[in-house]
C-alpha cells in the first residue's frame, strides 16, 4: 500500500473543501464555518463487513457508498442537509489481494454521494488489523430550517406518514444502493410542519416504536394502507415471529413491517397538514403514504381490517450485545 503521507496527500486532491468546510483533509482537525447556521447536527453510524454487507459478494463501491447513505438518511431523518464527512477505516490485513485496490474502491463509493449532495470529505482516520473491514463514518448538517427535527413531537390526532415502499430491501441488495431522502425532507421542511421523524432503518414496527416512545403517545397502523415494496412481494420476513396472538397471512406485509433497512422517512403531521398532502400527492418528490394515527396511550397497534385491531410486536433488526 502507498505511504500514509502519500494517501494524506491524494485524499485532499479528491476531496477538496467545501463551503462550509475552511480546512479540510491535512491538518490536525478540519476547520467549519458555522456562522451562518442555527445549529450543527452530528451522525454517526459504523458499519462492518459480515454484518452490514459483505465484500465476498459486495463490490467495495457499494460498501463506501453505503457508509456514507446511512448517515445521509440520520440526516434526512432530522431535517438537515449534510456539511462534511469524517471517515475512518480498518482495513484488513489478510484476505486482501490488493489492499490498495480495495481502498481506491471505497473511496470511489463515497466520492459518489459527497459529488452527488455537494458536501466534503473533511477528516478521518486509517489503521490496519487482522480483521475484518470496519468503516465508521460522521457527518455534519444543518437543518433545512430553524432547527432539526427530531422524534419527540408527535401529537395525538397526528397521521402517520412513510415515504416509498418497505421489505425485502436486504435480500434483493436495494439496502446498498437506495438513495437517501433528502430531497423529501427538505420538501417537507420547506412546505409543511412536520411534528415528528426519524429513518426506518430496523423496520416500521419497532422504528414506530421508537417514535412514539420518544413522543409519550401511542399509535395505530392501517394494515392496508401500508406501502409494501415489489421486493417484498412473496418474501418471509426477517423479524416477525409468528405467534398464536400476531400472525399475518401476507407475507409482503410481515417483511414491510420488520425486514428493516429500509432507509425510508417516517413522519407525523397534523391531520390538516395531511390532507393537505394527500392532495398535492402528485407534485410530490416521491410517494408519501398515510399509513394511521398517533393516538393517546402507550404502544402501537395494528387494525388487520376494519373490525380487527391487535398490538403490534415491536419488531424488526437488534444488535445482540
Amino acid at each position: 500500500m502507498t505511504t500514509e503521507r502519500q494517501f494524506i496527500s491524494d485524499l485532499a486532491q479528491r476531496f477538496p473543501a467545501r463551503p462550509p468546510v475552511e480546512v479540510g483533509i491535512g491538518d490536525d482537525g478540519a476547520v467549519l464555518d458555522c456562522r451562518g447556521a442555527s445549529c450543527q447536527v452530528i451522525v454517526t453510524d459504523m458499519l462492518l463487513d459480515g454484518v452490514h454487507f459483505d465484500l465476498r459478494s459486495t463490490p467495495p463501491e457499494l460498501a463506501g457508498r453505503k457508509a456514507i447513505a446511512v448517515n445521509l438518511s440520520d440526516l434526512a431523518a432530522m431535517g438537515c442537509r449534510p456539511t462534511a464527512a469524517f471517515v475512518s477505516l480498518a482495513l484488513p490485513t489478510r484476505g486482501t489481494s490488493d489492499q490498495d485496490d480495495l481502498v481506491r474502491r471505497l473511496y470511489d463509493g463515497i466520492a459518489s454521494l459527497t459529488d452527488q449532495f455537494d458536501f466534503s470529505l473533511a477528516g478521518g482516520d486509517t489503521n490496519a488489523w487482522d480483521g475484518r473491514l470496519a468503516i465508521n463514518v460522521c457527518l455534519t448538517g444543518i437543518p433545512f430550517g430553524q432547527q432539526p427535527l427530531l422524534r419527540s413531537g408527535a401529537r395525538p390526532g397526528d397521521a402517520i406518514f412513510v415515504t416509498g415502499a418497505l421489505g425485502g430491501s436486504l435480500h434483493s441488495g436495494r439496502h446498498l444502493s437506495f438513495l437517501p431522502r433528502l430531497a423529501e425532507s427538505e420538501w417537507l421542511v420547506r412546505h409543511t410542519q412536520v411534528h415528528a421523524m426519524m429513518d426506518i432503518s430496523d423496520g416500521l414496527s419497532i422504528d414506530l416504536h421508537r417514535l412514539v416512545d420518544a413522543s409519550g403517545v401511542a399509535a395505530e397502523l392501517l394494515a392496508w394502507q401500508i406501502p409494501v415494496h415489489p421486493d417484498a412481494r412473496g418474501k418471509s420476513a426477517g423479524g416477525i415471529v409468528e405467534t398464536t396472538d400476531f400472525c399475518l397471512p401476507d407475507p409482503g406485509l410481515r417483511a414491510a413491517l420488520s425486514d428493516g433497512e429500509d432507509f425510508e422517512l417516517l413522519f407525523t403531521v397534523a391531520p390538516e397538514e395531511a390532507a393537505r398532502l394527500n392532495q398535492m400527492a402528485t407534485q410530490l418528490p416521491a410517494r408519501f403514504s398515510e399509513i394511521g394515527r398517533i393516538v393517546d396511550g402507550r404502544g402501537c397497534r395494528l387494525r388487520i381490517t376494519p373490525d380487527e385491531t391487535r398490538d403490534l410486536p415491536e419488531t424488526g433488526w437488534q444488535h445482540e450485545f
